[in-house]
């Protein structure tokens, strides 16, 4: 993406902003954490990492353009020793966000903000909103799993939510080019990270939680609570919260901001949803006590007639007509990765889906049997280096709602792939299903559509929109979708 246009920050003004010490006065243009990404002129902030410090690629900033370090007192004191200007930084994450925010002019001060936050739905959610405003001709900007979309425009992007650095000037690109209404997935992540620190959301939503990422927040409730930040003043106006989980109920009892609720017992009160096959689903929606009105979206799935309604809701509070609203969600637009269908040249039916959780897996399943009496045939793995504790829950739950399972890779990163995959196995002892082990996904998705049979589905889960597989240390292409269609001409 190119860089929006600056007019350049004082090293010292900077200084002053995160009250650090500060060696050297000169003007910055850009700031980032990303030593390859360093453009001339910039400001390099380098963090305390997972695995090494930013300050170990200070050579590589340098030559990129870096004319300022802002570090940590082991980074102010390398940096020191280059004889390159200083800013020490008492909160490093924090205080990168504040001095982006001033890089880049503020951008989020110019802009409608949503923040959509949730273990499920995020991706689906914001990609309604997207459509809804693109029909009302209005100019749209997107941040999430799926990249950047800047009105038609898209652009790959690393991270659910990107670092504050790349946030920041992502969302004065936005402005610069018109850009008034965002929605945003913002990640457990994100928010324990400081990745939106100095953002306020006009709007926030919640969808739901289920367990992920405990292999970065220990528990349930520090995930609760990461989640649960977006929902104070400091981050948020305007919530909505779909309390159809106790996570959601919990979540509604204790915010301090104004509040609608979406669910069965909510302010926007819900029916249960009717589906069919041909991916129609429709909700009733009470709204506030006031008439009853229908909601269809052509999606596959229950439960988006429930991130439909919450897009719905953001609508109505950013201003957007309700009826005009309604006629949009019935065109919606596809969404990458999510219960794709794949036109393949052999028997059954291919859909690829990101699911990489228990709950997403069962949900996805559910869904696609309950619109398909004939066989269920998954492909299924789980990433390394994440939550080792949902591995056996995804085999035991693709084993109870499958006909046929194939455990194969997802991403391994630096993980053994066969100690992940027997993880996966252990879950499945248990169920009905017929299990196979396929290490190479791309064999394992031939198996299964070898053994399709008309009529039969093959659910190809774990990647979604994903265009590559890291395996130790190195992503190789790899694409679901693609590889399902050149299998497909071989069986």
């Amino acid at each position: 993406m190119t860089r929006p246009k600056t007019d350049g920050s004082e090293l010292s003004q900077l200084a002053t902003l995160v009250s650090g010490a500060c060696t050297g006065d000169l003007k910055v243009f850009g700031v980032t954490h990303n030593s390859k990404t360093v453009q001339v002129d910039d400001l390099y902030v380098a963090l305390l990492g997972a695995n090494n410090h930013g300050i170990d690629f200070l050579d590589e900033a340098i030559a990129n353009g870096a004319v300022a370090v802002a570090s940590d007192s082991r980074g102010v004191e390398i940096a020191k020793q280059k004889g390159i200007p200083t800013i020490e930084l008492s909160n490093p994450r924090e205080d990168m966000a504040k001095l982006a925010a001033e890089v880049y002019g503020h951008p989020e001060r110019k802009l409608t903000l949503t923040g959509v936050t949730g273990t499920n739905g995020k991706t689906t959610t914001t990609h309604i909103l997207r459509s809804i405003f693109l029909d009302a001709k209005k100019h749209v900007g997107v941040i999430g799993t799926l990249g950047t979309y800047l009105d038609e425009e898209h652009l790959p992007g690393a991270r659910t939510t990107p670092e504050s650095t790349d946030l920041y000037a992502t969302l004065a690109v936005m402005a610069e080019r018109g850009i008034k209404d965002v929605f945003m997935e913002v990640s457990s992540h994100a928010l324990a990270l400081s990745r939106v620190s100095g953002i306020k959301f006009d709007v926030a939503i919640f969808t739901n939680l289920t367990q992920d990422h405990l292999d970065f927040h220990g528990s349930m409730e520090n995930y609760f609570a990461a989640k649960a930040l977006l929902f104070t003043p400091e981050f948020s106006k305007q919530a909505i919260i779909c309390t159809d989980d106790e996570w959601g109920t919990k979540l509604a009892g204790q915010v301090k901001i104004p509040v609608i609720t979406i669910g069965s017992n909510g302010n926007w009160k819900t029916s249960q949803p009717n589906s069919s096959a041909n991916g129609v689903t429709t909700q009733l929606i009470e709204i506030q006590n006031s008439d009853s009105i229908s909601l269809s979206v052509n999606m596959l799935g229950s439960y988006n007639a429930t991130n439909a309604a919450c897009a719905l809701a953001a609508s109505q509070i950013l201003g957007l007509p309700i009826a005009a609203s309604l006629e949009s969600l019935k065109n919606v637009r596809s969404i990458p990765g999510r219960l794709e269908k794949v036109t393949i040249d052999s028997p059954g039916i291919a859909i690829v889906d990101y699911a990489h959780t228990p709950d997403a897996v069962a949900t996805v399943l559910t869904v696609i049997k309950d619109a398909n009496p004939n066989r269920v045939i998954t492909v299924i793995g789980c990433g390394g280096d994440r939550d080792s504790l949902k591995r056996p829950l995804m085999g035991k739950v693709a084993a109870q709602l499958s006909d046929v399972v194939i455990i194969t890779d997802d991403n391994p990163r630096s993980e053994d792939p066969a100690a992940i995959r027997k993880s996966v196995i252990d879950g499945t002892k248990n169920g009905p299903a017929q299990v196979f082990e396929v290490s190479d996904r791309r064999e394992a998705i031939s198996q299964a559509l070898k053994l399709a049979e008309t009529g039969d589905v093959i659910a190809v889960l774990g990647k979604g929109h994903e265009s590559g597989q890291e395996i130790s240390g190195k992503v190789f292409p790899f694409d679901d979708r693609v590889v399902v269609r050149e299998e497909s001409k071989n069986v």
